[in-house]
C-alpha cells in the first residue's frame, strides 16, 4: 500500500502535466486542473470519446487480435 506522501507526489506530478494540456486551457484554474487530472477526457464528443461509438471503428487491440487469428 502506498503512503499518503507518494499519492500526493503523483497527484501533483499529474497536475503539473495537465497544466499544459489543451494549449494551457486550465493553466490558471485549480478546479479545471483537478477535473482534468482525475478524468483525462473532459467529455464524450467525437474528438474525445470512444471511436467505436462514433464511427464504428475497432480498437487497436481488436485489430491486433484479428490479425493474430488470421495468421
Amino acid at each position: 500500500m502506498r503512503s499518503r506522501g507518494i499519492r500526493r507526489h503523483h497527484e501533483e506530478r499529474i497536475k503539473s502535466r495537465v497544466r499544459s494540456y489543451y494549449g494551457g486551457y486550465a493553466a490558471n484554474d485549480p478546479r479545471h486542473i483537478g477535473k482534468i487530472a482525475h478524468a483525462r477526457r473532459l467529455c464524450s464528443c467525437q474528438m474525445c470519446g470512444n471511436p467505436r461509438r462514433h464511427w464504428g471503428q475497432a480498437t487497436i487491440q481488436e485489430l491486433r487480435a484479428d490479425r493474430a487469428m488470421e495468421g
